[in-house]
């Protein structure tokens, strides 16, 4: 069951990591110009950010397995659509139906995990395991998007998603647990339903704010559009805090999410720790790639074999988070794992020489960063599983999910724009085209590495007692590991 549900999380990266590597060839096919080539990235993930929490919810109330199996059917009949996208707006549209499609999986399966298997070392094992899909699906990411590239249509890559994708859905059908029968304590948030309200503000104004930063990026911030949508979304997102804190204490209808659990501490600086950790590691791969290849002008797949330690390492590194977890302190865990990415992204970030060797700084830090995601990654979203009752596992997943998606494409225009303006202002000192490229690529370096400090701050003084995250024994609001020690 558990090697099925990873492949959810292993086609969604390798995916996101092969479009990466062939995102130069996808535009010069489509003549997407470099202003708008972050929409590739961005179209997907608008859509999987902002309906992975109703997703979530429609898991807990309708069926985990229905929605997961549904989620990997239409995954694969948009991957399709995508490979036959004859212009660049319905490249677009079909990215952000996959991204929709994504949404509905990954909830589901980390809710199914969570659901079906009890806390103790084999939820702990389950949890690092479904971690490991995703620096396994790097690993094959990089090679198919360079392998591709090299010598194949970018087409191919989508069409070996959609097969891939069809046989996790028959698989699923075979051996992911049935529902529980009637009953069960299922049975009240499923009679409750879904809160329609709460989730059309939670989609709509997470869905314009992130339109309205991409927008920001490539048009300017001073456009009116711009400006009013993210006005807009801002009053959206107000607005489902204000009604989710209504209909949790002033009626006995279900929320969409309960506001209640943000008031425990550091289960609210969690959600702000994966945010800021996606922000630095997702930039740290998308621009370490323009690095390789824009800058270095290195074929595909010679760009893809230097990505291969952050897929190896991070797969050894997943089924050592699995055996510490209920050994060491969370706060000891994320603090490596955090300080091992802010130094890969140091690397890229300080003056080193062009034509220094790849196994002089690259290597190490494609190490240090698998480091860092297959340790945070495991460790906080088994915390995050384990703060939420057992009925609303999959809302557990959606809100991980929904953090680090934010944290992945809220960032993309910024870190777009500080690339630009960076850049032109080299260019005008006289700078030449490449070397103020070079200089832009590492003042983004140096945005992943604060937002990396931060959240390692924010580790040592806000989770600095957060205890044996594996050791937790019941599930329900957030509380401290040591309390049950």
């Amino acid at each position: 069951m558990v090697i099925v549900l990873t492949g959810a999380t292993f086609l969604v990266t390798t995916a996101a990591q092969a479009v990466i590597i062939i995102l130069p060839e996808i535009s010069r096919d489509l003549e997407i110009p470099q202003a708008r080539k972050q929409w590739v990235l961005s179209s997907y993930a608008l859509t999987s950010g902002s309906f992975l929490l109703l997703w979530g919810k429609l898991g807990d109330v309708y069926g985990r397995k229905l929605l997961f199996i549904i989620g990997a059917l239409f995954t694969s009949a948009t991957c399709i659509a995508t490979a036959f996208s004859p212009v660049e707006i319905c490249l677009y549209v079909m990215r952000a139906l996959h991204g929709l499609a994504s949404a509905i999986t990954i909830p589901t399966a980390i809710g199914i995990i969570g659901h079906t298997i009890p806390p103790g070392r084999v939820k702990n094992y389950s949890f690092a395991f479904y971690s490991g899909g995703a620096p396994m699906g790097q690993v094959l990411g990089n090679l198919m998007g360079g392998i591709v590239s090299q010598w194949a249509s970018w087409k191919v890559v989508f069409f070996v998603i959609a097969g891939a994708s069809l046989t996790i859905t028959v698989s699923a059908i075979l051996v992911d647990p049935k529902e529980p029968p009637k009953g069960t304590d299922e049975d009240t948030v499923r009679a409750s339903g879904v809160d329609w309200i709460g989730a059309f503000l939670f989609t709509a104004g997470l869905l314009l704010l992130l339109v309205g930063l991409s927008q920001g990026g490539s048009t300017g911030w001073q456009e009116a559009s711009v400006i009013a949508t993210i006005v807009i979304s801002g009053c959206l997102l107000i607005g489902f805090v204000l009604w989710e804190h209504y209909r949790e204490t002033k009626t006995t209808k279900e929320p969409l999410m309960k506001i209640s659990t943000f008031r425990h501490k550091q289960f609210s600086i969690a959600m702000i720790i994966i945010t800021l950790f996606s922000s630095g590691f997702t930039n740290f791969c998308l621009y370490t790639t323009y690095y390789y290849q824009d800058f270095l002008l290195l074929e595909p797949l010679q760009t893809a074999l230097r990505y291969i330690p952050l897929g190896v390492v991070g797969i050894l590194t997943t089924f050592g988070s699995g055996y510490l977890l209920a050994r060491i302190n969370g706060d000891y865990i994320l603090s490596f794992g955090l300080g091992s990415a802010m130094i890969a992204n140091f690397l890229f970030a300080v003056t080193i020489s062009p034509s220094t060797s790849y196994f002089a700084f690259g290597l190490p830090a494609m190490s240090l960063a698998a480091f860092g995601a297959d340790t945070v990654y495991p460790c906080l979203g088994l915390f995050t599983t384990q703060s939420l009752p057992r009925k609303d596992q999959s809302v557990a997943g959606a809100l991980f999910q929904t953090m680090a998606a934010i944290g992945r494409s809220m960032p993309l225009p910024i870190t777009s724009a500080i690339q630009q303006s960076v850049q032109s202002k080299e260019l005008n000192k006289g700078a030449t085209e490449m070397l103020a490229f070079l200089t832009g690529l590492r003042a983004v370096e140096w945005f992943c590495v604060g937002c990396l400090a931060a959240s390692l701050a924010m580790t040592i003084i806000g989770l600095r007692n957060i205890g044996k995250i594996g050791m937790l024994k019941n599930l329900g609001v957030a509380r401290n590991a040591k309390e049950e020690v």
